[in-house]
Order: C-alpha cells, then structure tokens, then sequence
C-alpha cells in the first residue's frame, strides 16, 4: 500500500497539536509524578499526551500498528507502525527545563520513513520525510561539516546511561580526544546534531520510539545514524551515534579501541 507522506506528515503535524497544548498545561505546574517498572518517572501529561495521540491515529490510520512509551504496542507487526514518545524527557519536564521533546515516526516495514521531533517549551518542530528532506520551521536542516573528532564539540547523554550500560570508558575516551563534551540528553541532544549545532551525539541508552525519528531525521539532513557496534544501524539495538558519516565512524572506531577486551 503507498501512502502520501507529505499529507500524512501534515495529519501527524495536526495530531500533535492538541497534545502539544495538555503537555504545555502541565509544564512547570502541580502534578504527581509517578514511577514506572524500570524506575523511570511518569507524569499525567506524558499519560494524557500519548492517549490524544493514540486515538488520532486510531481514528485516522485503523490498519496501521502503534508502539507507544506509555500505552505499549498495537498491532506492531504491522506494514505501518506509528512509534509515539509523548515527553521525551520526562526529568527536564519534571525540573522545568525546556529541552524536552515530543516523538512521533511512522515506520515502513520495521524501517522509519516519516519522523517527527518537536520541542513544545521552545516552539520548535522538526520533520523529515524519506527522500524529502529533513526542516526545523520550515528551513532545511544539516549536520556539522567537521571531519575529526579531534576539536569536536560532543553532546552525550547523562553519564549515568553510560554507567549502566557499562560504558563509561566512552564517555571517558570522548572528553580526551573531543574538543567540549556536554551532557545535552535525549531527542533534545539528537536534534542538535542533526541540525549541526553540535558536531555528534552520543547515546548509550534509548529504545525506538527515541531512535526512530532521529534516524530518518539524520538521513534527511544529510547525517548517518549508527550504533555503536554492527551494522545494522538499528532502532531498537539500544544505542546510537548521530553526526555526518567522517565523525560517526570515529565515534565507532574509539568505542572498539577503548572498549576492555
């Protein structure tokens, strides 16, 4: 079945909107947070936000799968399926902090081809689209240019996602070679790479309603999203590096050197 996928990025475009506005409600105000089974928190407007969302795509796409943080999977075995993270970010929305993001990516045959980052607090919203391209408000988006990762400027996420994944000597390899290393989490940290604001991030933790519309995004922009080992580029293998293809192969090529035999 062929879509339309510039009409169906505008649909999903509309169906973040109402979302967008029960998120922003609750943004720096009183609610409980409550924590999930992994320990990670949870509040009303992640809850409320992905149920908008799920009932949009329900009512609009009823063939199509939905993986959802909060909710779970819907018919994921699906020839399309929705991947929706409604606050990606939770703890900077808990803090205050605007540098949360809401995740939407429509995949084909297991594979993004339609990705959405929007950064609700900063009113910013950036799409791609396979073979279209990738835009922030409407301008084009593209990666560093910068080949070494020697004088680089690195986003990474919190050290303590590299401590339990047992891979703090990453972490601690990129500060010696990089030029700045800073701790820019989640889709917030992703979208800076790809919009070349920082030379690469890196992510030893996220599943794949994070890593789906950071893929398709990178592509777009010109970027490679890659895991840390293999090749398979995988959304769901748990890690990720997001820069122009010079600085993700460093990335790659330090975590085999450094990494303990």
């Amino acid at each position: 079945m062929k879509m339309d996928l510039l009409k169906v990025k505008d649909q999903a475009l509309s169906f973040m909107k109402p979302a967008k506005v029960e998120i922003l409600k609750w943004y720096r105000g009183e609610y409980q947070v409550d924590l999930k089974s992994d320990a990670s928190p949870v509040t009303i407007a992640d809850r409320n936000a992905e149920e908008i969302l799920r009932k949009k795509l329900s009512k609009h796409f009823p063939e199509h799968g939905i993986i959802g943080e909060e909710f779970g999977n819907h018919n994921a075995e699906a020839e399309w399926v929705w991947t929706i993270d409604p606050v990606d970010g939770t703890r900077s929305f808990i803090q205050g902090l605007p540098l949360f993001a809401s995740l939407m990516s429509l995949l084909h045959k297991g594979e993004p081809v339609l990705g959405i980052i929007e950064l609700p607090a900063l009113q910013e919203t950036a799409w791609a689209i396979k073979g279209k391209g990738a835009f922030l408000n409407g301008k084009p988006l593209k990666v560093s240019k910068q080949k070494k990762l020697q004088g680089t400027f690195v986003a990474v996420a919190d050290r303590y996602c590299f401590r339990q994944q047992k891979q703090t000597f990453l972490f601690d390899q990129l500060n010696k070679e990089a030029g700045i290393v800073r701790t820019y989490p989640d889709a917030f940290g992703h979208l800076m790479a790809i919009r070349g604001s920082v030379d690469v991030m890196v992510d030893p933790l996220a599943k794949i309603w994070d890593y789906a519309p950071c893929k398709i995004l990178a592509q777009e922009a010109g970027g490679k999203f890659a895991n840390f080992s293999g090749n398979r580029a995988s959304i769901e293998q748990g890690t990720a590096i997001v820069g122009n293809a010079s600085i993700v192969k460093e990335v790659r090529k330090l975590f085999a050197e450094s990494k303990p035999k």
